[in-house]
Parts: structure tokens; C-alpha cells; sequence
């Protein structure tokens, strides 16, 4: 469980009305989501390689979000997380890059993903890193649609999970998708356009529905292009359950218990 946030913008912008002064902005649900947060920020929609900043420390540390704030580009990955498998690792803090790709992931797997023997390496041991190699191993950006589909679709017979959102980008577009018990928004003025966890002001947002994914191309920031991935008979199939074990716990307690759920898992995956 954890809070997505994600931008394209025609032009630079930076995100610090978002991140600190909205209505609801990032720093307060970093209250409750305290388990690392990061940003992944492009300069240019080109494809070169994106600034990238991580914390593995409470997000509501406001002199890291202030830092934060004054960092420009126009496409933007940003995340607070909420540990349900990992500790409180760099390794483990969202959002995930790999050269020009990134990825920030909202839920939790009962089990981690099967790899495919290219995949790249994993360097923590969350089940959001795996989704995010498993989705790297199929996509390709002139078939998305197709691509995200031949990653998760085995996902559906293989694990339960609360929720398959996620951010990626791929150096020139933000792809959104949701799938679970967590809700996704989207909200555009014409020259920018936001994804949210939660919505973070008063303007009119949308929602995003079960099973969508959306495109989001800078160069034309009005409004997203949306697409079925899985379809109706994979996702009835879907075991989607809230799995958050012990909501009470935060801080530092929160991370001990992800640690250790990790450890479980390995083994069970090992066996």
C-alpha cells in the first residue's frame, strides 16, 4: 500500500504545489505512508536517463520533500511507500530504475513473480522490483498494450495481490495502469497532466477504471490514451485481496516486519 504520483508537461515544470501545498498534497500522505519515498524526474521527453532521488526514510521529513520540490522537467515519477514486503532499504525504495526506465508500484503480491532467464538482475527483495523486471523482460513501447498483456496476464494464475498499479516510463511517455483495491486518478489542464494515488485538489479528476491503462505523451498533455490490457475473463479470475498484515505498524516496526515477510517469501520461492 503505498501513493503514486506522476506528471507530463509540454513544457518544464516542477511539482511543489503538489508535493507540499495542495489541498492534499504528497507530504501528508506521506504521514501515513512512511516507509521511503523517491522521485524519478526527465528533463526532456527524449529518452535519455532520468534525475533520480530516493529516500528510505519517513516521507514526511519535510526538508527531503522541500528538496525535492524544486526539481523541473516534464515527465515526472514520484512515490511515497507504505512496506508490506522489503525493509527499509535504498534497494527497496520506489520508484525502480533501470538505465532509462523507471517504475513506482502501488499494492502488494502474496507471492513473487516468476522471471524470465533475461530478466535484469534484482537488486532488493520486494515484490514491486519483481513486477517491475517482469514488466521490463516484455515491453516494448511500439506494442504496449500487447507487451504489458504478455506480462501480466500470468500474474492472474500465479499470485494473489491487493493491486497491480503502477507508473512506468520509458524516457518519452508515463504509463499508468490499475488493477485492485486501490484506486488511480488523472486530471489535465491542457498543459500538464497528473496521476494520482488520491487527488490532490479541488479541480474535477477522473477516475481511472479496473483493468485500464493509460498513455500519457507530454507532447500532447490534454488527455491520456487508454487501453484494456487484460480483459474481463482474466481479471474475474483475478485473487484480489487488501493483503496489508498488521496496518497498525509504522515507521521503523513497519520495515522490521516487511524485512521479515521478504524472508518468507524467498524461502517459500526457493522451495
Amino acid at each position: 500500500m503505498c501513493r503514486l504520483l506522476g506528471a507530463v508537461a509540454r513544457a518544464p515544470i516542477s511539482l511543489g504545489y503538489e508535493l507540499l501545498e495542495a489541498p492534499n498534497p504528497l507530504i501528508r500522505q506521506a504521514e501515513s505512508h512512511d516507509s521511503g519515498f523517491g522521485i524519478a524526474v526527465y528533463r526532456r521527453p527524449d529518452g535519455s536517463d532520468p534525475g533520480l532521488v530516493r529516500f528510505p526514510q519517513a516521507g514526511s521529513a519535510k526538508e527531503g520533500l522541500r528538496a525535492l520540490a524544486g526539481l523541473r522537467g516534464q515527465i515526472f515519477n514520484a512515490h511515497v511507500r507504505r512496506a508490506t514486503v522489503g525493509g527499509l532499504r535504498l534497494e527497496n525504495t520506489h520508484p525502480f530504475a533501470f538505465g532509462v526506465f523507471t517504475f513506482s508500484h502501488n499494492g502488494t503480491l502474496a507471492r513473487y513473480p516468476r522471471l524470465p532467464k533475461d530478466a535484469p538482475e534484482v537488486r532488493g527483495d520486494t515484490d514491486s522490483e519483481r513486477l517491475f523486471v517482469r514488466v521490463l523482460a516484455h515491453f516494448d513501447a511500439a506494442q504496449p498494450v500487447r507487451s504489458l498483456q504478455r506480462a501480466l496476464a500470468p500474474l492472474i494464475d500465479e499470485t494473489a495481490f491487493s493491486a497491480l498499479n503502477f507508473l512506468l516510463c520509458d524516457g518519452e511517455r508515463l504509463y499508468a495502469y490499475r488493477l485492485g483495491v486501490f484506486e488511480l486518478h488523472w486530471w489535465s489542464d491542457g498543459e500538464r497532466l497528473l496521476l494520482a494515488s488520491e487527488r490532490l485538489t479541488e479541480e474535477h479528476w477522473r477516475s481511472v477504471q479496473q483493468d485500464v491503462l493509460l498513455i500519457a505523451d507530454p507532447s500532447d498533455p490534454t488527455e491520456p490514451a487508454v487501453a484494456r490490457v487484460l480483459g474481463d475473463a482474466l481479471v474475474e479470475r483475478a485473487r484480489i485481496e487488501r493483503l496489508e498484515p498488521d496496518p497498525a505498524l509504522s515507521g521503523e516496526a513497519r520495515g522490521v516486519a516487511a524485512a521479515q515477510r521478504a524472508q518468507g517469501l524467498a524461502a517459500a520461492t526457493a522451495g
